[in-house]
């Protein structure tokens, strides 16, 4: 009896099981785990190069652009400007007579705290309720009474960090709430962020090499064939 070719499709089916793989996401989630990580990496990078990039170009920002009293007061900015730009303001802090009970409407600074960040807000003697100035001085200098210029990233009520907490402090302070009301955040200037430019290179090229590691390494197919 001639057992030739039985022989040779009993070969081509032990070859045939050693590379067969079970089919299915699960299965495949199994020949998979580092693929899986490179994955979680990946998107952890991209969170943190997405505020990074937006960092990035704020930080690259030249002179701010200036905002006039009769500007704020009409409710109107410069043609083209808008949430995030650099500018500024000239105006006379508007504290109350009792600067000593900061958070209250007899100093007329609102305080706004979270996770031991504490952000400041009054308002210009020119502006009056049409323009809020933040400041995460610890409490602002409240012997600084004269007129200067402030210069920050604007924002509005409705946009500046803890914004729950942000209202309370404004109403606790008698400060004006309106959601629309422009904010310049004082501690957000381009000089802050380029100092800090080598850390966000650093983020910025991690995010792109682990997108690399992700698309260099191969990954079994997910059909196991």
């Amino acid at each position: 009896m001639d057992t030739r070719d039985q022989q040779k499709l009993s070969d081509h089916g032990d070859r045939l099981d050693e590379r067969y793989e079970e089919p299915g996401l699960g299965a495949w989630i199994k020949r998979n785990p580092w693929l899986l990580v490179r994955l979680f990496i990946v998107l952890v990078f991209t969170f943190g190069a997405s505020t990074t990039a937006a960092n990035f170009s704020y930080g690259l920002q030249g002179e701010p652009v200036t905002l006039t009293v009769e500007q704020l007061n009409r409710g109107d900015l410069p043609s083209g400007i808008q949430l995030g730009d650099y500018v500024e303001v000239t105006g006379t802090p508007d504290f109350g007579p009792d600067t000593q009970r900061i958070g209250t409407p007899e100093s007329g600074v609102g305080v706004s705290s979270r996770y031991s960040a504490a952000y400041f807000y009054f308002a210009l003697e020119e502006t009056g309720d049409n323009l809020l100035i933040q400041t995460t001085e610890t409490p602002p200098d409240v012997t600084e009474t004269g007129e200067r210029i402030w210069r920050g990233k604007l924002a509005t009520v409705g946009t500046v960090i803890f914004h729950d907490t942000t209202q309370s402090g404004l109403e606790a302070a008698g400060l004006p709430r309106d959601e629309s009301i422009p904010v310049i955040e004082t501690g957000d200037t381009p000089e802050y962020y380029r100092q800090i430019f080598p850390a966000y290179s650093a983020i910025l090229a991690l995010w792109v090499l682990s997108i690399a590691w992700l698309v260099w390494r191969k990954n079994k197919p997910i059909l196991g064939l």
